[in-house]
């Protein structure tokens, strides 16, 4: 205001002041007050009037020193930052201001003016942001995530102990100030791109094309670590960032990644159809050979349904006939059915079906087919060389029989049993005599004596050229057992060869009688039989 002002002017000024303003005369005590002040203080500029302001106010710090220093100076001074006024309805007033001289042109001080404002709710609202901050500040730093803020010249601002543990290689240059250039450079020089393949150049532009781009969320490898990328714009062009290390979940990923390429590898290794299907029937999982069964791809039969196969194929009915009966039963289910194409020999496939269920409760199917043309084809010609070979059996059980009849008839004929007179049989050996033949002459023999009542039984062993131990002991057994039945045993055309034999075998012939040839013997046992004859009439 100007200096040749009116003085009612300064008066109104004072008076009309939003903000309290005390005048004080050298010594603090209160000249006048205006109304701000008035209302601040509650209390009537006339009552306060004379009073040392220290004790009107209960200033804190006391505006005593400041006062000196002001009117010492001739100059304005502030008052301190934390000054607060205790009022005596035990209010306490945050404030702000000055002490200025009133120093009029001779330089004598007229009055110091106090002027005053009440900052009591800014204080409060800003301890209460630096509080908020503070709490915010807390809880990003208790995050686990990576928090920054780089500013509009991409310049680091703020970031949390998690930020820079997930780059321990950029450490160093991770100071408020510097760029985020900087930073990625300072992972560059201790190898944080080497595992990409990719030069420093090349990694810092991708890294700053990516931290161009806010808003895309961009999961990346450093090192050993995977970390996933979120960041921001805000209305200033500042940016804000979130890191997460997704090492573990990658490492999940990676593994369950792994599996499921092994789990593929056996379904496209194993020689099986297998098939999971959902309970509406669509493919969830198939294995190469079924892709190969039906001429597609393992891609393109995930997602269909058995219906989107051609109507031609035969086989179709029987798979949904077994789908329905699984869910039905939810029991396993089997079947054979044959797989026929045009222009293709029919196969044979062994289907198992078995319900497959989740722990949510969730129904699929699993089917399992082998291809059993091979082993059905092996069982028919089985069954074939069976039958062949049973036929070729009876063939030969046929020609057996055929043969022991040949051979009972050539017994029979090579061992005739003749009645040479009455009373006298003779039986002409021709040939081996072995166990077998023995029996047979002996059972033969026996039996004619005892038919016949034959007194003479005369083996004749004119046709053998040599006897051995065994032949010999076969005819010795023969002439006794003709002894039991009562009747005389007779060996007749005992050669040199044969007599030769005989003896150098130690035969023991006590009490069998022999003859030459067969007519000695039919002789001798004729002239026998009829002296017997002469005596029994005497």
């Amino acid at each position: 205001m100007p200096s040749d002002a009116p003085a009612d002017l300064y008066s109104l000024a004072f008076t009309c002041s939003v903000d309290p303003l005390l005048l004080l005369d050298e010594s603090g005590r209160i000249l006048a007050l205006n109304p701000a002040a008035e209302r601040l203080f509650s209390t009537p500029g006339a009552t306060a009037r004379g009073e040392p302001v220290d004790e009107a106010l209960r200033a804190d710090p006391p505006l005593g020193a400041l006062l000196a220093h002001a009117l010492r100076d001739r100059a304005p001074h502030a008052l301190p930052p934390d000054f607060a006024l205790h009022l005596a309805d035990e209010r306490v007033v945050l404030a702000e201001g000055s002490l200025s001289p009133l120093v009029d042109p001779a330089g004598a001080c007229a009055a110091v003016l106090l002027a005053l404002r009440d900052v009591t709710e800014q204080r409060r609202a800003e301890r209460a942001a630096r509080d908020q901050g503070a709490r915010i500040n807390d809880a990003i730093e208790a995050l686990d995530v990576g928090f920054v803020i780089y500013d509009a010249e991409d310049r680091l601002r703020f970031f949390n102990t998690a930020y820079k543990s997930l780059y321990p290689e950029c450490a160093a240059a991770m100071q408020v100030g510097n760029t985020f250039e900087d930073v990625v450079r300072e992972g560059c020089r201790n190898g944080i791109h080497t595992h990409s393949g990719l030069s420093e150049e090349e990694w810092v532009a991708a890294r700053l094309a990516e931290h161009r781009r806010p808003g895309d969320v961009y999961m990346r490898r450093f090192g050993d670590r995977w970390i996933a990328l979120k960041s921001g714009r805000l209305a200033d062009g500042s940016f804000v960032g979130l890191r997460i290390d997704t090492t573990v979940l990658k490492e999940a990923e990676l593994a369950l990644e792994r599996e499921r390429q092994f789990i593929r590898l056996v379904l496209d290794t194993i020689p099986l159809v297998v098939t999971v299907k959902d309970r509406e029937g669509k493919m969830k999982l198939v294995s190469k050979s079924y892709a190969e069964l039906y001429n597609t791809t393992v891609e393109s039969a995930v997602g269909k349904t058995v219906s989107d196969l051609p109507r031609s194929h035969a086989e179709l009915s029987v798979i949904g006939e077994m789908d329905r009966e699984v869910l039905e039963r939810m029991q396993p289910v089997s079947r054979i059915h044959p797989v026929t194409r045009q222009n293709s020999k029919t196969r044979w496939m062994s289907v198992v079906k078995v319900p497959l269920v989740e722990q949510d409760g969730t129904a699929h199917i699993l089917a399992i087919g082998t291809d059993i043309t091979a082993q059905r084809e092996h069982e028919e010609h089985m069954t074939a060389t069976i039958a062949e070979l049973e036929r070729q059996k009876q063939a030969i059980v046929d020609q057996l029989a055929v043969i022991q009849r040949q051979q009972a008839l050539i017994r029979a004929l090579s061992t005739p049993i003749l009645q040479v007179a009455e009373g006298v049989l003779a039986v002409p050996v021709i040939g081996a005599l072995d166990e077998a033949r023995a029996a047979d002459v002996t059972s033969k023999l026996l039996d004619e004596v005892v038919r016949t009542g034959a007194r003479f039984a005369i083996i004749d062993v004119t046709g053998m050229e040599s006897v051995d131990a065994a032949t010999a002991d076969h005819l010795v057994r023969i002439v006794r057992a003709i002894r039991l039945l009562g009747a005389s045993g007779v060996l007749t055309g005992i050669g040199p060869a044969v007599a030769q034999s005989m003896c150098s075998l130690d035969v023991d012939l006590s009490g069998v009688t022999t003859h030459g040839n067969l007519r000695a013997g039919i002789e001798v046992c004729l002239r026998a039989a009829r002296a017997a004859l002469s005596a029994s009439m005497r």
